[in-house]
């Protein structure tokens, strides 16, 4: 359970923690926001919430006391669009974890989630029970990203101690509004670029025909973290639960449906291996999620056009 005082969200100006720090302050929790920056638009949404901006080291040595710590600041942007080596991409990664870590034990906080994600994981990685990657799948994944956030873990589970619990939850495949590209995450999310291709072009290209994937929309996640921070943790790792399974061809259907003359086409085939959904093998917040199914979330980003 979290104790009284703010929670600090880091990583508080992206796409998925501006959500998470909406979703605390809904539910009555104060929160402290930061990031490098915030951009207009988010300012706006998370309007009511304290925002700090600065590099996270400096902002850390002027904080107070906290109840918890969701830390999401991370650098996903590969090491060569940034233009630094590999092992720089990985210290940045690991030196904002440890230092939140170092700042949350010493400002009291009890409770500490490190967002973690399923990038960890390579297509062929095993066991998958039921054809899903589940929490006893041994991840393989060596890109810099995917070692910082496997080491990350470790690294997490290491510092708990009594009255520190901590949980590193994985993130999977996450739609929802407001996405952008950020200098630390230079890409959108499939659904996104899907909706893009076909408002641009009228074509959407579908890469990896046969994949199927699991597809969380963004506000049912937030609002099952909150839950989650409420719950007892008895795992050190956990999947963002078992979100609903959808095949990338019958998404490029789904968004043709909903933007007019819009044709698909397949890419030549070889097709890229893509690991298979992610589910969860404990009963959690995240796992008893009614999660809004494709169709309807569409409906929300997509306003529906007449038809001729």
């Amino acid at each position: 359970m979290m104790t009284t005082g703010p929670i600090l969200v880091t990583g508080a100006g992206g796409f998925v923690c501006s959500e998470v720090a909406l979703a605390l302050h809904r539910a009555g929790r104060e929160v402290v926001a930061v990031d490098r920056t915030f951009d207009a638009a988010t300012s706006g949404r998370l309007n009511g919430i304290h925002m700090i901006e600065g590099e996270l080291a400096e902002v850390l040595g002027t904080l107070g006391p906290c109840a918890s710590v969701v830390h999401g600041a991370a650098i996903t942007a590969s090491p060569e669009r940034l233009g630094i080596t590999r092992a720089a991409h990985i210290r940045r990664n690991m030196d904002l974890l440890t230092a939140t870590l170092e700042f949350a034990q010493s400002a009291g906080a009890s409770r500490f989630l490190f967002v973690s994600s399923m990038g960890v994981f390579e297509s062929d990685d095993t066991p998958t029970p039921n054809g899903c990657v589940t929490e006893v799948t041994r991840p393989t994944a060596d890109c810099t990203y995917c070692a910082a956030k496997h080491a990350g873990e470790l690294l997490t589970a290491s510092t708990a101690t009594t009255g520190f619990e901590t949980l590193s939850l994985r993130l999977g495949n996450i739609f929802g509004p407001h996405e952008a590209v950020r200098e630390s995450r230079q890409h959108l999310c499939l659904v996104a670029r899907m909706v893009a291709e076909a408002r641009d072009s009228g074509i959407i290209t579908v890469q990896t025909p046969e994949a199927h994937r699991e597809w969380a929309w963004l506000p049912d996640l937030a609002d099952a973290i909150v839950r989650v921070m409420e719950d007892p943790w008895e795992q050190s790792v956990l999947h963002a639960g078992s979100p609903p399974v959808m095949g990338d061809l019958d998404l490029a259907r789904e968004v043709v449906n909903r933007v007019p003359r819009t044709t698909i086409r397949l890419a030549s085939p070889p097709h890229a291996a893509i690991r298979p959904p992610m589910a969860s093998g404990f009963q959690t917040a995240l796992t008893q999620t009614q999660w809004t199914a494709m169709g309807a979330a569409l409906d929300q980003l997509i306003p529906l056009a007449a038809m001729p």
